[in-house]
């Protein structure tokens, strides 16, 4: 009898001390539904890093509702900043504005197009020159031309012995050393003619137009002399 009186009295005690401790350990503690909804949205706004307003805020102002806060929208705030202000913080990371080269432009071609570069009969002492325009965007420019020369004392045959004349075709940096007397190379150089056919291919004109210069030249020591010169140029 005193024994069974023990053990009962054992168990009560049992009992009361896990009833004491359970209470006191948070994994026993009973949550009411109100309270496990307010506590999973905490732990939610805390992961994705929203600030909860205070109630009183709401009211003065229901528009603002929330405020996100977090490593994104911290990266994203100062990413707006950054791109509306054109500064990043460093300036070793500043970027130059891109701008357009010319050779970015889109521009017609003039290919299958010819234009006539000198059609035109004239007399020579010392010499004479005549620019022309190559347009832009042409890619393969083909100068084809001839030129004949005539001594102004004779017209017959053994005069044009002494009808020859020098030609050469120049770049605008070759005609600029020519006009201050140190020629250099040309891009065509015919000497002692007096019937002469060119055909020489131009470089590419790109972007940009580009002038040359056809030149004819005559030794003063041999007269005045005439030049029928016929020069075109095919795209």
């Amino acid at each position: 009898m005193r024994a069974a009186l023990t053990s009962l009295i054992s168990l009560g005690l049992l009992i009361a001390a896990f009833v004491y401790y359970g209470n006191r350990l948070p994994h026993f503690k009973q949550e009411s539904p109100e309270q496990r909804a307010e506590g999973e949205s905490s732990s939610d706004a805390k992961d994705i890093g929203v600030k909860q307003l205070d109630p009183d805020e709401l009211i003065k102002n229901p528009k603002k509702v929330m405020a996100v806060d977090g490593p994104l929208a911290r990266w994203m705030k100062d990413g707006n900043s950054e791109g509306s202000s054109g500064d990043s913080g460093d300036a070793t990371e500043k970027r130059a504005p891109w701008k357009a080269h010319a050779n970015d432009h889109i521009a017609p071609s003039p290919v299958g197009t010819s234009g006539v570069v000198l059609h035109k009969t004239f007399s020579i002492s010392k010499g004479a020159s005549f620019a022309f325009m190559i347009p832009a965007h042409a890619a393969t420019p083909q100068l084809r031309g001839t030129f004949h020369s005539s001594a102004l004392a004779s017209q017959d045959a053994s005069a044009n012995q002494n009808a020859d004349i020098a030609f050469l075709l120049l770049s605008q940096e070759q005609y600029d050393g020519f006009l201050h007397g140190h020629l250099g190379d040309s891009l065509v150089s015919v000497d002692s003619s007096h019937n002469q056919n060119v055909n020489f291919g131009l470089p590419a004109s790109l972007n940009e137009p580009v002038t040359y210069y056809l030149v004819f030249t005559n030794n003063p020591r041999e007269g005045r002399k005439t030049v029928q010169a016929d020069f075109a140029v095919n795209f």
